[in-house]
């Protein structure tokens, strides 16, 4: 898979040429292997419930979703994001769960030159619509954690990538397809939506800062730390939400 590899640092998207210890992503969408992945999740990371591993496992592939949009703005090429392509490494005891990605076919398709914003439909598509939410509707499913919790983990990635990674960058492209991810793409293109399930979380910052609509949980691993745009503000001794139900609606049935 070195082609990818070559052309410019991506390893620090967390894509790797090669993983020792890993799985393939499209097996999660068995129940049994998702179950038993989940389970061993947890008992790696001292999650006390499997919603909790739920987020944090979505948190961490989001980065297949950096990966394959950082290439199409950046590069204007199509990365295979079937998830039978898609390896991960898997978690082991004691070792913080920072997960690299590897890609069986890591040869990206380049654009034709002719319409890029169909072409870039067509991307899109594949990576929300037929990738990402499989497992966000499996996720939900099995584990009954709201996928507003689930999709926020995404939105807050791509946020990074277009405002942070990509912002002086001299591409137009990453206006262009930040401004059709959040406000003009519709809710076919990520999966049996009506509207945009990432528009939502598209608000405006305060002294910089876009502060979350969802708990995503972190705090209730081992370590304690609750993320600088929690919106869970009230914390009891115990470093639980005190009022979490006011604030953040899709956690309600999690508390």
């Amino acid at each position: 898979m070195g082609n990818m590899l070559a052309e410019t640092n991506l390893q620090k998207y967390r894509l790797a040429s090669e993983l020792k210890n890993s799985f393939c992503v499209g097996d999660l969408l068995d129940e049994k292997f998702l179950k038993v992945f989940i389970d061993n999740l947890s008992e790696s990371i001292g999650a006390p419930s499997e919603k909790v591993s739920a987020s944090i496992f979505m948190k961490r592939y989001a980065f297949i979703t950096v990966l394959s949009l950082y290439v199409m703005t950046v590069w204007n090429k199509k990365l295979n994001v079937t998830l039978s392509n898609i390896e991960m490494e898997s978690p082991e005891q004691g070792k913080e769960w920072l997960p690299s990605l590897s890609l069986k076919d890591a040869n990206g398709i380049a654009w034709d030159g002719k319409n890029r914003a169909e072409w870039r439909r067509g991307v899109l598509k594949d990576l929300f619509a037929k990738n990402i939410f499989p497992i966000i509707e499996k996720l939900e499913k099995m584990f009954r954690i709201s996928r507003l919790i689930l999709w926020e983990n995404i939105a807050v990635y791509i946020f990074w990538l277009y405002e942070t990674e990509l912002k002086d960058l001299n591409n137009g492209n990453v206006l262009n397809d930040f401004r059709f991810l959040m406000v003009e793409a519709e809710g076919a293109m990520f999966g049996r939506y009506k509207g945009n399930p990432l528009q939502k979380y598209y608000t405006e910052k305060v002294e910089e800062v876009r502060m979350r609509n969802t708990c995503c949980f972190s705090y209730q691993l081992p370590a304690g730390k609750r993320c600088k745009t929690c919106p869970c503000t009230q914390i009891t001794k115990d470093r639980r939400c005190h009022d979490g139900e006011s604030i953040c609606s899709a956690v309600r049935s999690f508390a």
